[in-house]
């Protein structure tokens, strides 16, 4: 009967645990692995007493891994820090505050781990449920960067206020969006902007470019619900690349239109979920400043790569 008992308890608990290893992001739980034999060969041997031991270890395990796996704070982890420099790795640099919110490898594509984050992010932001409606959105946000409007964000450090506006030389209208800035957020800005102390206003120019970020993400998302192949994640990857090499000239100057655009996305602070902080913004300050950060280490300017084809062509012009 003990035996039984044992056998059915050790089922679920194990059940469980492969449950919360599977959703993990990190490495961890799987470590766990020898415990979860042992209750099986325990129970096998019919030693059901000694069983529950490594029993309450694995549940003990399991719940430390919901509670403090997704509290991690944001951090700056790279996969492979001494990888060669290629297109996929600067793109996946732009992207980089969103991995490092979740304080995953900035420097990798395809993360398989995250198929049902992405799943669910993609269907939230951007009504996303397969191929056909993600190339869609590729094809959106990139038709909208390419024939919209330049627009400029002037930011009021004395009123906390930031607003978006067109251009003076198109007449400097307010498009209608504005946000009210913390004292938090005003002092980031006026740093990542290398504004002095007596200026009372900060405009950031073409700020809209951030929204690459975005197409970015969808493309990783692609290659890790296998929705998009290596060339086709390649030769996106690429195109935004360029676009963005054409209109900043430094990570200074990405970092500073990413945190404009942020400010003013709506979904901003959603990555937030877990302790109430707005882990991008956190992730946006660390990789601004840490030296470990992909944008300190690599080079703005590269040269981007031909994308072989599947039939073994070069497509694509290098710069």
């Amino acid at each position: 009967m003990l035996t039984a008992v044992a056998g059915v308890i050790g089922a679920l608990v194990i059940g469980a645990w492969v449950v919360v290893a599977w959703g993990s992001r990190r490495r961890l739980p799987w470590l766990l692995t020898p415990v979860a034999l042992l209750i099986v060969v325990l129970v096998a041997v019919g030693q059901p007493g000694w069983a529950f031991l490594p029993v309450v270890a694995l549940v003990a395990g399991s719940f430390a891994e919901l509670v403090v796996g997704s509290r991690e704070s944001p951090t700056v982890r790279t996969k492979n820090p001494d990888a060669p420099l290629s297109t996929e790795r600067w793109a996946a640099a732009v992207a980089a505050p969103f991995r490092v919110a979740l304080a995953e490898p900035w420097d990798v594509v395809a993360r398989p781990s995250l198929r049902r984050r992405y799943r669910r992010v993609l269907e939230r932001q951007w009504a996303v449920t397969d191929r056909e409606s993600l190339l869609a959105a590729v094809d959106g946000l990139q038709e909208e960067l390419h024939s919209g409007p330049s627009l400029d964000l002037v930011v009021d450090l004395r009123a906390g206020v930031a607003k978006s506006r067109l251009p003076q030389d198109r007449g400097g209208h307010s498009t209608g969006a504005n946000v009210r800035l913390t004292p938090e957020q005003i002092d980031r800005l006026r740093s990542v902007a290398d504004a002095p102390e007596a200026d009372e206003t900060v405009i950031i120019g073409a700020f809209q470019w951030w929204k690459s970020v975005h197409v970015i993400r969808l493309v990783c998302a692609g290659a890790s619900l296998d929705w998009l192949s290596p060339v086709e994640t390649q030769t996106l990857l690429r195109r935004v690349a360029s676009d963005l090499q054409r209109r900043y000239s430094s990570w200074h100057q990405l970092s500073v239109a990413f945190h404009a655009g942020y400010l003013l996305w709506p979904e901003r602070g959603v990555e937030g979920e877990h302790g109430g902080a707005d882990r991008v913004w956190t992730a946006l300050g660390l990789l601004t400043e840490d030296p470990r950060s992909p944008w300190n280490l690599l080079p703005w300017d590269m040269p981007l790569e031909r994308v072989i084809s599947e039939g073994g062509v070069a497509s694509g012009q290098e710069q």
